[in-house]
């Protein structure tokens, strides 16, 4: 039976009551692990499950969060893999996040809304072939995010405000603005507040979040990102 890694904490890390987390410890630091049943990859219900099991971890003081479906063999490749990090750089990744979870906000927009924001500044040309066709297309595309991104700065400056550090994350379509702030405990609800009453558009808060988004973890040597980004 091997383990999967979860995270860093410190080693006097309050664990979510039923768990199936324990702490392996690295000098004042541990590493948060989870017995590995079966050698294959998670799958995306499990990977969801794992994601939930971090963010439970929050409450409970700092978590440097590990990338889903990292994994050792045993506790003794559990510790190699944390001192690999740097436990100096952990300690200071930890002391820097005290206090502080990630919060990710998604604005939908709605795409015929966007179309007339943009279609005065637009080039278009009738009758075009394809090439043509194909780079007005993407003249639109770019129009709309500019556009997008603009009024995102407007409508999310309240929780920009309070952010100590802000992330723009990849959203599946131009029509959407993804991102993510790094924010104090005791904000959270004010972030989820300020969301909630936004007008004119679609918007969903996420979190509080372990910081996937504020930090990098890998040593050098390490793989790429897993499938679900982190």
């Amino acid at each position: 039976m091997s383990l999967h890694l979860h995270g860093i904490v410190r080693a006097n890390h309050r664990l979510p009551a039923g768990s199936p987390f324990r702490l392996v410890e690295v000098e004042d630091l541990a590493v948060v692990v989870s017995d590995r049943r079966d050698d294959r990859a998670l799958t995306e219900q499990e990977a969801t499950a794992a994601l939930a099991g971090l963010c439970a971890l929050v409450p409970g003081g700092p978590v440097l969060p590990l990338r889903i479906g990292t994994t050792a063999v045993d506790e003794t490749s559990a510790r190699t893999a944390a001192l690999a990090l740097g436990v100096a750089a952990l300690r200071d990744h930890l002391t820097r996040l005290d206090g502080v979870a990630e919060m990710h906000v998604r604005l939908m927009f709605d795409e015929d809304v966007a179309l007339r924001a943009v279609y005065d500044d637009l080039a278009l040309t009738g009758n075009a072939d394809m090439a043509t066709v194909i780079a007005q297309g993407e003249q639109i595309a770019r129009k709309i995010v500019a556009w997008r991104r603009t009024l995102a700065d407007t409508l999310l400056a309240p929780v920009s405000a309070v952010a100590s550090s802000v992330a723009l994350l990849d959203p599946p379509e131009h029509t959407e603005e993804h991102r993510a702030f790094l924010v104090p405990l005791d904000q959270v609800e004010a972030v989820r507040g300020a969301v909630a009453a936004l007008g004119g558009v679609t918007a969903i808060c996420t979190g509080p979040l372990p910081a996937f988004h504020f930090l990098e973890l890998s040593p050098h040597d390490s793989p790429p990102a897993s499938r679900w980004g982190w």
